[in-house]
């Protein structure tokens, strides 16, 4: 009980003490997007970006702390919060990557990602702090170094009218929570800086899955014949007006073979397909494009330069490019290269949100991973 009693302490004095006890840590601290964006359901907000740690010194260390600070206008302490070593196993325990090689670089996905409205958003201070591997630690207060980075995030609403790009009642499979793979995209991955990606594009994606009346996503219990998914075939709408920039419809579809996915050949270098399959972009004409993967050969409706209205049928989802299931991938970005662009938060109106029995009209909100949701006129 007492070595209990003693960590709870040692927290509480980790929290009063201030960090400058102890040295600045040879860390560079870059945060992805260096402007992050606040997404709003009803009164909880969200933060979803990332932390890039680059160890420019010659030692190698452990990461065995985060605390996140909120201050409001006046400069004062509203709210503090730490992700530490206590407990077994810790909450530290969800950071994938802690060991910083000199050198090296690991990501950090924001562990702070939900906040009251009571709580100021002025400006947030993070601080990481840090020991050598192997240092005997006896409590969370215990560290040798530390680095710290400013984050001041951005009240943003899309400019662009939206309605949702799969009127048929849907789940969405996968969102971008703090668990959604389209959140979970690192950028110390050797891939993706290969790629020079400037952001995350997917970073508020969304994976559209038409269901049933019971909620059921495929049928005959058989999610291994692609015609099963009820998904497979379901017409996909321009969830805003704008000009196409681009289409392509005639990447071939994977398929199963037992219970693996048998991805289609893809031509050498054609990356867009790879990723998409066939896909659409739609520029809307104010800084916001929607991009739209997975789609049927040969069901692509529209082509590049052509002027399309809210609503209007683009295409069919299909089982094509970077897929396991049958759906559409749906996203809204600042840019038309995906491997350039990083993606925005997107507000639909006019849909409805399924509880069960029960439904509730939403004439403006967001939609995020488990939600099932239809359009309002159906």
């Amino acid at each position: 009980m007492r070595r209990l009693w003693l960590a709870g302490l040692a927290t509480l004095l980790a929290t009063l003490c201030p960090a400058q006890s102890a040295p600045k840590a040879e860390v560079d601290v870059k945060v992805l997007p260096a402007r992050p964006l606040i997404e709003h359901r009803g009164p909880v907000r969200f933060l979803n970006f990332d932390f890039l740690l680059q160890n420019t010194g010659t030692a190698p260390l452990h990461l065995n702390r985060i605390q996140v600070s909120l201050y409001d206008t006046a400069g004062k302490l509203a709210w503090e919060r730490e992700l530490d070593e206590n407990g077994h196993p810790s909450g530290m325990g969800t950071i994938e990557d802690r060991e910083l090689k000199a050198g090296g670089a690991i990501a950090i996905f924001n562990p702070f990602y939900e906040f009251g409205p009571e709580l100021p958003m002025t400006k947030m201070v993070y601080r990481f702090f840090f020991n050598a591997p192997g240092y005997d630690t006896e409590t969370p207060l215990d560290y040798q170094s530390f680095a710290e980075t400013s984050v001041i995030p951005l009240d943003y609403s899309n400019k662009t009218d939206l309605i949702l790009p799969i009127q048929q009642r849907s789940l969405i499979f996968d969102g971008h929570d703090y668990y959604a793979h389209h959140r979970r995209q690192s950028p110390a991955n050797p891939a993706f800086q290969k790629l020079g990606m400037r952001g995350n594009p997917t970073r508020y994606g969304y994976d559209f899955c038409p269901v049933n009346a019971d909620g059921k996503m495929y049928k005959d219990d058989n999610p291994y014949k692609k015609n099963n998914w009820y998904a497979y075939g379901v017409t996909i709408v321009a969830p805003g007006a704008g000009v196409v920039i681009a289409a392509v419809s005639d990447t071939p579809e994977n398929d199963y073979k037992g219970k693996a996915v048998v991805y289609a050949p893809i031509l050498e270098n054609a990356l867009d397909r790879e990723l998409g399959g066939n896909y659409v972009i739609i520029d809307h004409g104010d800084g916001e494009f929607s991009y739209f993967a997975h789609m049927q050969p040969g069901s692509v409706r529209v082509k590049r330069g052509d002027r399309v209205r809210q609503g209007q049928a683009i295409g069919q989802i299909g089982f094509a490019g970077d897929a396991f299931i049958p759906h559409l991938h749906y996203m809204l970005m600042d840019g038309p290269d995906i491997l350039q662009a990083e993606s925005l938060p997107s507000y639909f109106r006019d849909f409805r949100r399924v509880l069960g029995s029960t439904a509730v009209e939403v004439p403006q909100g967001q939609i995020d991973s488990g939600d099932i949701i239809e359009g309002a006129g159906k």
